[in-house]
């Protein structure tokens, strides 16, 4: 009896934390998806009004234009950080004493805030004495700023994405290395099996579970992603980077229409739900075909 009193005074500060910083927020924004309020209309003063500002959203174009930005930016961001967070996973493997310190300074960009590195994207991109800006108009790739053009301002996000995450990528793939069983691989050698057989063959199948772990992880942080994007091009130039946390943010904290703001936030938790339920089923129906 007097365990179970003690892991409850562990317990309880978890709990509390929860309650704060999670569910009262979620309830309170589920609350105001089904009220009328902003504090920029004087009618709007908190009414019920049912599922009106869902309805709302179902004709929002710009609504869908987010979206659209939004997987624009993932789906590539997601496939090049798998890549090659897997080839800096396999040269750590291969290099095991030397693991100890490449870990810690390959994970230093994960380490920094997302504000930090969009303003390290945002020098570095400038034109006029950012390195890698100077460079890429010195080249003819690119006429003016990087972020000021709509057709490079989402690559450049997604480059520096890849900057940040890549490394957190190739740890956990890195750790899955490192715990593999040696059996299957001596078996493939007794069987004359190449390099190329016994990656796609053996490390594959059995790395799986791991990369389903880091591509989820990675889906539910990109469909979310703000700070980056808002540090560097606040969701320009015009809409070419604004995506869904983006626009539901300018809905609710720039033109303070609460109400619309919360059902954006809904839709969003919903589909990312849905979105990794999916993605989860889909990726482990792919390991065992």
């Amino acid at each position: 009896m007097r365990s179970r009193r003690y892991i409850w005074w562990w317990v309880l500060p978890s709990a509390i934390l929860f309650l704060g910083i999670i569910l009262i927020p979620f309830i309170t924004a589920l609350t105001y998806s089904f009220r009328s309020l902003s504090f920029t209309t004087s009618t709007a003063t908190g009414q019920y009004i049912g599922v009106e500002n869902y309805r709302r959203l179902v004709f929002d174009q710009d609504f869908y234009n987010s979206f659209k930005v939004t997987f624009l930016y993932m789906v590539p961001a997601i496939i090049l950080q798998g890549l090659l967070g897997l080839g800096m996973a396999l040269l750590i493997a291969g290099a095991v004493r030397r693991a100890r310190i490449l870990i810690p300074i390959m994970l230093l960009p994960t380490l920094l805030t997302p504000v930090v590195i969009g303003l390290i994207g945002v020098l570095t991109l400038n034109p006029d004495f950012g390195v890698i800006g100077q460079f890429l108009n010195r080249l003819g790739l690119v006429q003016g700023a990087v972020l000021g053009n709509s057709d490079t301002a989402l690559l450049a996000i997604i480059a520096v994405d890849t900057y940040q995450w890549t490394p957190f990528v190739a740890v956990i793939l890195t750790a899955g290395l490192l715990a593999l069983p040696k059996e299957p691989y001596e078996a493939a050698q007794v069987d004359g099996a190449n390099r190329i057989q016994t990656f796609f063959r053996v490390t594959m199948p059995l790395l799986w579970q791991y990369f389903v772990v880091a591509i989820l992880i990675r889906v539910i942080d990109a469909f979310r992603i703000f700070d980056i994007i808002w540090v560097m091009t606040r969701g320009g130039p015009g809409t070419a980077t604004e995506a869904v946390a983006v626009y539901a943010y300018r809905h609710t904290f720039r033109y303070w229409d609460l109400g619309y703001g919360s059902a954006l936030i809904m839709v969003i938790f919903v589909f990312i739900s849905i979105l990794v339920e999916y993605l989860y089923k889909a990726l482990q129906k792919w390991q065992t075909a």
